[in-house]
């Protein structure tokens, strides 16, 4: 299905369940987040994005917006929660676009 993140249910299936669980999810997260974060810093150092960006900010609101996406696109089936979502991120870093001052 489209919008399906196996990281994303387990999650949900197993974050509560206990707390080495709910850990390694985490460890996961952020090292996806970091991952972004280093897409965003070279973009940032070629002078695609200004140098006053929150590159941990805006690397969470990624990973926020696709993961939140990807739930309510689940549950309702639906791309729209998703493509609303990451639009919504995307246009948030695009705030930070080296032209944009």
């Amino acid at each position: 299905m489209p919008g399906e993140c196996s990281l994303g249910s387990l999650a949900g299936e197993l974050g509560a369940a206990d707390e080495d669980s709910r850990q390694d999810l985490s460890n996961g997260f952020l090292r996806w987040q970091g991952l972004l974060e280093q897409s965003l810093r070279a973009m940032r150092d070629r002078g695609d994005l200004r140098p006053d960006a929150d590159l941990g900010e805006l690397s969470l609101a990624l990973l926020t917006a696709l993961q939140g996406g990807t739930l309510l696109t689940q549950t309702m089936r639906d791309i729209r929660p998703l493509r609303a979502a990451l639009n919504a991120a995307l246009s948030y870093i695009h705030s930070f676009a080296a032209d944009q001052r």
